[in-house]
Parts: structure tokens; sequence; C-alpha cells
């Protein structure tokens, strides 16, 4: 009776010289039992990326939206987009036409409010340098802006019942923003809120919150140009918002509180801000800049006129220095916010932002450098 024959296990050492020698049964070879390659077989049979990182991609892929659809320039409309465009204007200008009456009174008869002739110019212009960065359009109607146009009506309704006119104004930035979201889409919308709420430079603010702002800036114009004249070795004293010097009065009356310059460096502020594609931070910078700019700027035009008071003593010559310096601190205002602007930018100078494979080639060229290598490409091994 023979001795029966032992059954050799998988990790026996003829298992194992098998594996070492690169013998493998063709189960073992099958992507079927590999789990994760068929995978990526699968992602690659529906055209899906395999998962896996590639030094020829970015580490951030932009995606895109299927639902967007880019348009043409308004040169290239049909008729239908214009009919369209011109209905919904005539529709706005029955709608506003009290409110833009109004506007227009405040624009032709308050000087602080001259500007807003120029704001629906400057807010067009905001969407044209940022024409590069529109994400495109929704080929349906997004009916979710009439949220937006509800609220607008809502604000109109309670400005009527307030007697608030600035309300009624300002009801006319949710009802363009809730238009462009029906008719192109959300982002679209998104796109174009910073020329949306450019549109709020052409709305007078409200009665007493402008007498409150004007009362403030008289004060601290008052205040600081005292001291820039005695700094100047001139005998100035104030008293509420009166400056003496020496024997000469120098009020400061309400239309001399900085009030026009303070909103014009806020508007151009806002417009650089908008219309420049800059980081946040560097955005915060120039709005905040305006403030201090628009102060230190009406201080200056105050010495200017103390100065002109004490030289000519008719009031033709008087009149012409009060004109003539009102006029040179709007240059001046926009040229201090110019400078701020510029400076920054030389200061903060963006970041490039590089794929995998640019830095693995940036650190390759330094480390050459560093190492006196020269930066010319290694030759390939034959």
């Amino acid at each position: 009776m023979g001795r029966p024959k032992k059954r050799k296990l998988p990790g026996s050492a003829a298992g194992k010289r098998g594996a070492h020698d690169g013998d493998s049964s063709p189960q073992q070879n099958n992507p079927k039992n590999d789990p994760g390659r068929s995978r990526v077989a699968a992602r690659k049979r529906r055209g899906q990326p395999d998962g896996r990182l590639s030094l020829e991609q970015p580490y951030a892929r932009p995606r895109a939206d299927a639902k967007l659809v880019k348009i043409s320039g308004p040169k290239q409309w049909p008729t239908s987009y214009w009919l369209v465009a011109v209905g919904l204007f005539v529709a706005f200008l029955y709608s506003y036409w009290p409110t833009l009456w109004w506007m227009a009174d405040s624009w032709i008869n308050e000087p602080d409010y001259s500007h807003g002739w120029v704001v629906p110019v400057l807010a067009g212009m905001i969407c044209y340098y940022r024409i590069e960065s529109f994400p495109g359009v929704t080929p349906k109607a997004a009916w979710a802006g009439l949220s937006l146009i509800a609220l607008a009506i809502l604000m109109r309704f309670v400005s009527r019942l307030a007697y608030a006119d600035f309300l009624d104004g300002w009801s006319i930035l949710p009802l363009v923003a809730g238009v462009v979201w029906c008719l192109l889409g959300f982002k679209a919308m998104l796109w174009s809120l910073p020329a949306v709420g450019f549109l709020i430079f052409a709305v007078p603010m409200p009665y007493q919150a402008e007498r409150m702002l004007s009362w403030r800036l008289q004060g601290v114009a008052t205040e600081l140009s005292t001291i820039f004249l005695r700094v100047l070795g001139q005998p100035a004293v104030a008293h509420g918002h009166v400056v003496w010097i020496g024997e000469e009065e120098l009020s400061i009356e309400e239309a001399c509180s900085g009030l026009r310059i303070f909103v014009g460096m806020g508007a151009f502020a806002y417009f650089w801000a908008a219309a420049n594609v800059r980081s946040w931070s560097d955005k915060i910078v120039i709005l905040v800049a305006a403030i201090p700019a628009a102060i230190l700027v009406n201080s200056a035009r105050i010495v200017l006129i103390g100065f002109g008071y004490l030289l000519f003593e008719s009031d033709s010559a008087r009149r012409m220095i009060h004109d003539f310096s009102g006029i040179a601190m709007i240059f001046a205002s926009f040229g201090i916010m110019w400078l701020v602007s510029v400076y920054w930018q030389h200061l903060y100078a963006p970041v490039k932002k590089l794929t995998a494979r640019e830095i693995l080639h940036e650190s390759e060229l330094s480390y050459r450098r560093s190492s006196g290598g020269g930066v010319d490409a290694p030759a390939e091994a034959g």
C-alpha cells in the first residue's frame, strides 16, 4: 500500500518560486479580478478621468457648466433680442418716470449729486471691463428672478406709504438684478452685481443721513484745517464751524463740508475696485483709502481759501478763489486715488498660479541655477 502524495498548499515553496519568477495564473493577470484596475478601465470607457494625479493637469480644474451657453455681442443680436430690450426699457421709463424726474432734478440743482449723470455710463463701463469673465446665459428663463422684481415692487409700495423717495430710487437695483436673473440666469446676475450696485450713487441719500453726514464732515474739516493753518504759522482758532485767522472770519458752511468730494471719491474708488481684476484685499484698501483722502482734500481746500482771503479783500477775487479751489480739489482727489492705486499695485503684485508641472519645472530650474549647472535641458539617456 503506497503512501499518499502530499497536496501542495498555496503558501508552499513552489508557489513562492512561481511568484518570484513572475509566473502567475491567467486569473491573476485578468483585470476583472482587480477592483482598482476595473474602475479605471470603466472610467476610461465613459470618457472620465481615471482619478490619478497627472503632471499634465493643474490641481484645480474649473468645471464647465453644460447649462450655460455663450452669446454673441450686441452687434450680432437678432431683431427679437433688440425688440425685447427696447420693450423692457420703455416699460422701465413708464414705470419710473416720476422717480427718474426727481433724481434728475437733484442732479441739476444739488451740487453734491451733479455726478449722477455719468453713473449709468460708468456702470456700463464696469460691465465692459469685466466682459471676459462673463459666465454665459441659461437657455431657458430663470423664473426665480421674479423674487427680486417682487422685492422692488414692495420697496416702491413702502416708499409711497412712508413718503421716502430715496427708497423708490433704491428699488431700481433689485429690479435690474431681477430682470438679468430672469433673462440671463443666476450666474449672469452675480456677474452683473458690481455694475448694478454702482447705480446707488445716482440716488440721492436720505435727508436725515445727508444732514448728519454733512454736519460731521463740517466739524472734521474745521478742526483739521485749523491745525494745518497753525502748522503753517497762522493764528487760527476754531469756534463751532467758524475758523478765525487773526481778525478774518472763515465760515465753514454746509456747501463746504466736503460731501461732494466725499461721495465723488467713494464712487471713483468703487468704480476702480469693480473694474479691476484684483484680489479682495486690494479692493478693500482702495475703498477705505477714499475716506481719509476726501477729508484731507477738503481741509486743504479750506486752507487754500483762508490764505486767499488774507491776500485779497475784494469780493470778486474771493469768489474766484472759492470756485477755483473747488474745481482744483476735484482733480486733486482723483489724482490722490490714482497714486494710491498705482502704489498698491506695485507694492503687492498678483501671484501667478502655477500647475503641478510648472512648479516642478521652476524647481528644477532653481536647483540648476543654485548648483551652477546652467538651465539647459539634460541629455536623454541612450
